[in-house]
């Protein structure tokens, strides 16, 4: 099922779900004053001055909603035929990145001009959405075959290898989102039990000895097997799945000891809760439960929070921008904030399925994967519940580049629903 360009070119009038844009503007608005409290002083509070973080974020979404027009007066068709077109441009910019970029926090990916500066990476997920649908819905594909599958996660493991070796893991975990929208399409269930297997298997090798990891492998094989041992292909998965579990235990060794550089090494065994760090990531969480938890129950009050106006928190306008709410507005405002971003999401999710063609409907899953991990990892990382990788919170931490992004990336779907009532499928 696709659309018929003819038509789909021919009729450019929108029709937007004026509910979800409502929600955007209203995540957006509070994102701006949320950044603006985070990073003046109250006897320095010029609400516009541009020159400030929260100015700049003005600009950002002046700029997002002029962007916005336009995409919602492009036809729909514009997006599935220029996907890999767009997909192609973003891979060309983080490849360059990593030979001309500006290194910013240890992190190769950013192109500076002047003041301006531009983060490829934050449009890789964008581009990365488009060319996924793309090829998903462009042949009927489904999650069946070899070929398929590898295609799929080719278009997702290439940029997030080229945003790995930015050192960027943050921007790099993001891709693992798209596991969501595999999922949705009919992607086997065992893939994803692999996956977790994986996961388990990478942290117990880092946190336990080689000699335990194997024993209890072996055990749990010896019995696998024999609760199957009347079927010859069932005992001979167990093997290879218990000598390819042994491979990867070996692999991370070598890996962790021997490849990473050790401020790297520290940085995961503080993840995993296996090294202090008062000082670094340790940290940072600290001061963000404490920011969160003296908001108590309706918080200090707008521009009130003492833990992040004296700078204890750190990142506070990006990464750790949730502290503001926790500190200002207490439980009722974080929990109404949170009820908010749920309800704008459970939107997208609505609107994906009225679609009525594949395309638009796998922007739709594709934009709510990557919107649903940013949300997820960054509120869970300031409570303390998830790893600390450092990813902003969208539509609402400070940045020029992953606001435009998550806002390019929100319009484009906004404007294909916009015209579903005049698709053809052919």
């Amino acid at each position: 099922m696709a659309l018929n360009y003819s038509s789909s070119f021919a009729n450019n009038k929108a029709r937007p779900d004026w509910f979800l844009l409502f929600l955007y503007l209203l995540l957006s608005v509070f994102g701006v004053l949320n950044v603006f409290s985070a990073s003046t002083s109250p006897e320095d509070s010029v609400f516009l001055d541009f020159s400030k973080n929260h100015g700049k974020q003005i600009i950002f979404l002046g700029v997002a909603l002029v962007i916005g027009s336009l995409i919602m007066l492009t036809s729909s068709g514009f997006f599935e035929f220029t996907a890999y077109f767009i997909y192609g441009l973003v891979l060309f910019l983080l490849v360059s990145v990593l030979v001309i970029g500006t290194t910013v926090a240890a992190s190769k990916s950013w192109f500076s001009i002047g003041s301006f500066r531009f983060q490829p990476a934050e449009f890789a997920k964008y581009a990365t959405v488009l060319a996924l649908a793309k090829f998903m819905s462009g042949y009927d594909v489904q999650f069946k075959g070899s070929k398929n599958i590898a295609i799929a996660f080719a278009i997702v493991g290439i940029p997030m290898l080229l945003t790995l070796a930015q050192n960027d893991t943050g921007s790099a975990l993001v891709f693992f989102s798209f596991v969501l929208v595999f999922y949705r399409l009919g992607l086997p269930g065992y893939w994803l039990l692999m996956g977790a297997y994986l996961v388990a298997l990478f942290v117990l090798s880092i946190v336990y000895e080689s000699t335990y990891i194997w024993l209890g492998l072996t055990l749990l094989a010896a019995i696998a097997a024999y609760i199957g041992r009347k079927i010859k292909k069932w005992i001979l998965l167990v093997s290879l799945l218990l000598i390819s579990s042994f491979a990867v235990n070996i692999g991370v060794g070598v890996f962790f000891n021997s490849i990473l550089k050790q401020y790297q090494r520290d940085r995961i065994l503080v993840i995993l809760n296996l090294k202090e760090d008062n000082k670094g990531i340790g940290y940072n969480l600290n001061q963000s439960k404490i920011a969160i938890g003296a908001g108590r129950l309706s918080g200090r009050g707008f521009m009130e929070g003492t833990q992040n106006k004296m700078g204890f928190v750190p990142e506070q306008s990006t990464d750790f921008i949730f502290c503001t709410i926790g500190e200002e507005f207490g439980f009722i405002g974080s929990t109404l904030f949170l009820i908010t971003y749920l309800v704008f999401l459970g939107r997208i999710i609505y609107i994906a399925e009225r679609q009525k063609n594949n395309f638009s409907r796998l922007v739709g899953y594709g934009a709510f994967s990557v919107l649903f991990f940013h949300f997820f990892i960054n509120i869970g990382m300031t409570v303390g519940v998830v790893p600390v990788i450092g990813i902003p919170l969208p539509f609402f931490s400070y940045g020029g580049s992953s606001f435009l992004a998550f806002s390019i990336m929100f319009f484009t779907f906004l404007s294909l629903d916009s015209k579903r009532v005049f698709e053809v499928n052919r």
